[in-house]
């Protein structure tokens, strides 16, 4: 069984067993040992090995309530969202950590903040490689409102961890929750809250959350031109990376190029990286790929120089804005190689409906797609 047919089976077991009760129990983290009211299919959506448009069409007859639907077109709408607004993920990347915090940020990252969920949540981060989205809110909270922490190092942290990390929902969640999303409300975790979706596992958790926001630097950051496609003339290679795997009814494109290389990025720009566990995962994904494309070839972002040499264009299937983009778009400009980038039809379409809030793109994503 190939990458692509297990994802196919989590996510059709989901929808034929799980789904109806979807609704009422998607809010509800019972734990590590109990995860079939949600669908589990993140880690293969961040990787799009299953494509966000392709899953919306199968639960066209499925989601009665489009409670989950509206999951996946969160997913969407956060990619054309980061898109319309690129500043915001470079003013993430670029940001410096000049506190005095570092024995509470040390804290936070080893679980040792004496906040039982939240030190549950770490552990389980690092082993498991995962959260509940809830637990992700909640967790996001905590370390903003009531460790007063810079939101932008718990954003790294999850990037760091979750074999589901995607830098547009990643970054834009963590700021949706400090309030910089959503005109400076910010969402706020609360005992109660946590008590009742948990089921009362950390009952004894003290939690004091400040909606004090004055520590939150705001910036404003203005809407940019989308990409369009251009009609280069193609090289003879074609790469691509880890977060657009989805090969269904591209054989045509593939064969067209002498080779395409499938890129890893485990180091990541500005001295990021990624933990092992999540390295290994990307590279078992890439491996599988690999032999599923007849005239690819695995390389490492350490060796593109040795491999692209004396190239003056390349194509490469667009990643979207994140590491993988800085990675390739960094490198071509200090080689002064052309890129030619490869869009889906489906993300220049619907992006340009994701340039202000999620209910008007969900609005316009409904009446495009007759839902």
């Amino acid at each position: 069984m190939n990458i692509f047919e297990e994802a196919n089976n989590v996510l059709d077991n989901f929808i034929i067993n799980h789904l109806d009760s979807y609704h009422l129990l998607r809010n509800y983290d019972y734990g590590i040992k109990n995860r079939t009211n949600v669908s589990q299919i993140s880690k293969y959506t961040s990787h799009r090995i299953l494509y966000e448009y392709e899953i919306i069409e199968k639960l066209k007859k499925s989601d009665k309530k489009h409670k989950y639907t509206d999951e996946i077109i969160w997913r969407i709408y956060w990619k054309g969202y980061l898109e319309n607004h690129k500043s915001i993920w470079y003013e993430y990347i670029n940001f410096k950590e000049n506190s005095n915090n570092l024995n509470l940020i040390k804290s936070a990252i080893d679980g040792k903040t004496g906040i039982d969920c939240f030190d549950t949540w770490i552990e389980e981060l690092r082993e498991n490689n995962y959260l509940h989205n809830h637990s992700r809110m909640w967790f996001a909270s905590i370390w903003i409102f009531t460790l007063r922490l810079p939101w932008q190092l718990g954003a790294r942290l999850f990037m760091r961890h979750l074999f589901d990390g995607d830098a547009s929902s990643n970054t834009l969640s963590w700021r949706w929750v400090a309030g910089l999303h959503t005109n400076k409300k910010p969402y706020l975790a609360s005992k109660e809250n946590i008590n009742r979706y948990t089921v009362n596992r950390f009952i004894k958790t003290q939690i004091n959350i400040s909606n004090k926001k004055n520590f939150i630097k705001i910036s404003k950051h203005k809407s940019n031109k989308l990409p369009v496609q251009r009609r280069f003339p193609n090289s003879n290679i074609l790469i691509m990376f880890d977060n657009d795997m989805n090969i269904l009814n591209r054989s045509k494109l593939f064969n067209s190029y002498s080779k395409v290389y499938i890129l890893t990025n485990g180091v990541k720009n500005n001295g990021f990286e990624l933990s092992e566990k999540v390295i290994q995962f990307k590279l078992g994904l890439i491996n599988n790929l690999n032999k599923l494309i007849p005239n690819s070839e695995v390389l490492n972002s350490t060796d593109i120089l040795i491999s692209l040499n004396n190239k003056s264009c390349i194509d490469v299937i667009y990643p979207g804005v994140g590491h993988n983009f800085d990675l390739i778009n960094n490198f071509a400009n200090q080689n002064q190689i052309i890129i030619n980038y490869i869009y889906r039809e489906d993300d220049l379409k619907y992006w340009n409906y994701a340039n202000s809030g999620f209910y008007k793109f969900k609005t316009s994503f409904y009446r495009l797609n007759k839902i």
